[in-house]
């Protein structure tokens, strides 16, 4: 039997060998670790991490994209950060293009008044630009000897016919003539009556107004000797008038003759007028890759002027899609993420793929989501950043050589004194 001495000795022995066999397995990571469930809680310096719950199968999601991790998320921190959600909904997707405009008289409509002859202007019956107009009210007056000379021109081949002098059919092809030409300068029939039964040639003309419209522009005064290349009035009516609107290059597909308009006015409290795009200039603008696109617009009681300035909504239908709102979506150059909420306060990113055309504040979804698939809209900058730093905190955790668990004396294990 052996000595108590030597059973002391072999029992040392055992003991720092099993010292130094676990040292060397603990620094060199050999062999397998003891579960949370075979160490226990209350070990002298070391704090063990908390076993978590296994998520439930219905509540998995797909592996999330690199750098990004699911997160769960109480109650009280998403009322903090201000989180709200909403849906995947199939929606009408109308695109909407949003311009300024100015108003401009309707061209088709607008008269510049001259004169056929030439004289000097007696007197004037529009004294100020904007003054209301109708058709056949005489504007001004003026002296024209062109215009007396062929008044009595008429007169002496009336005469003539009448008198029987000279032959009837040629005589009158002279008076014809000579009524054809005050007919050319705009004179009334009735005036012409007059001429033929008193016999006295006026001394002035009357210029008359060929539409009905406000007077835009007025270049004549009294006492001017005027040609027929003076421009002397303009005279537009303004019951129908143009919104002339400048659409960029990119939007030109969404935009075609016929489709409505609605335009408004923020100084004018009424409300937005509806009216069609009657044209679309084919040169585009270098400096501002814009197209001057014409809407018209009714303007039966006047208050739409002409310079007005105005916001301009072209709606182009495109039919029905899955979309989201915009805020739901981050953009991040190189990818766009939507955090789906999987569960009660748990949150998984999804890389999304979307239109390139936004329609309102929504976007077409075209991968990644599905119809009733609610989604994060407002908060979802503070639970991206979260996801990142979670993500990144798990792929540091498991790099070699990082802090393992602390030992009694506040060492990490392997560390040396």
């Amino acid at each position: 039997m052996a000595t108590s001495k030597e059973m002391g000795t072999l029992l040392g022995i055992v003991l720092v060998m099993a010292v130094v066999v676990g040292t060397t397995r603990h620094v060199h990571g050999e062999g397998q670790p003891a579960s949370a469930a075979e160490m226990p809680d209350d070990m002298p310096g070391m704090e063990m991490p908390k076993k978590s719950n296994p998520a439930h199968p219905s509540t998995m999601s797909a592996a999330p994209p690199s750098g990004y991790a699911e997160i769960n998320l109480n109650q009280d921190v998403q009322q903090r950060i201000g989180v709200t959600v909403g849906k995947v909904e199939q929606t009408p997707l109308a695109m909407s293009i949003r311009a300024g405009g100015s108003v401009r008289p309707d061209e088709t409509r607008v008269a510049h008044v001259h004169l056929k002859t030439e004289g000097w202007v007696e007197k004037l019956f529009v004294a100020y630009n904007g003054q209301k107009v109708t058709a056949g009210a005489p504007m001004l007056s003026i002296y024209s000897p062109t215009f007396f000379a062929a008044q009595r021109e008429y007169l002496s081949a009336l005469r003539v016919a009448k008198s029987g002098l000279d032959s009837a059919g040629d005589q009158q092809t002279v008076v014809d003539t000579a009524r054809r030409r005050l007919e050319l300068w705009d004179i009334p029939k009735d005036e012409i009556v007059q001429l033929e039964k008193t016999g006295n040639p006026g001394k002035s003309l009357l210029l008359r107004s060929p539409i009905s419209g406000t007077v835009l522009q007025k270049t004549a005064f009294a006492g001017q000797y005027v040609t027929v290349q003076n421009d002397l009035f303009v005279v537009a009516d303004l019951s129908t008038v143009w919104m002339q609107a400048k659409v960029f290059q990119y939007e030109l597909p969404h935009v075609a003759i016929g489709m409505p308009a609605t335009v408004s006015f923020p100084s004018s409290p009424r409300h937005p007028l509806t009216g069609k795009v009657v044209f679309i200039d084919p040169v585009v603008d270098e400096a501002s890759r814009s197209v001057q696109v014409r809407i018209e617009l009714p303007n039966p009681d006047g208050t739409l002027l002409p310079g007005m300035f105005g916001d301009v909504v072209i709606s182009h239908a495109m039919g029905s899609g899955l979309t989201i709102p915009t805020s739901a979506v981050i953009r991040t150059g190189e990818r766009d993420i939507a955090f789906r909420v999987v569960s009660a306060g748990r949150f998984a990113p999804v890389v999304v793929k979307i239109s390139p055309t936004r329609f309102a504040d929504r976007f077409e979804v075209l991968e990644g989501l599905k119809a009733g698939d609610e989604i994060v809209t407002s908060g979802n900058f503070l639970i991206d950043s979260e996801s990142r730093l979670e993500a990144g905190a798990g792929s540091m955790a498991d790099m070699p050589g990082m802090a393992g668990p602390a030992m009694p004396d506040g060492r990490e294990a392997g560390d040396k004194k």
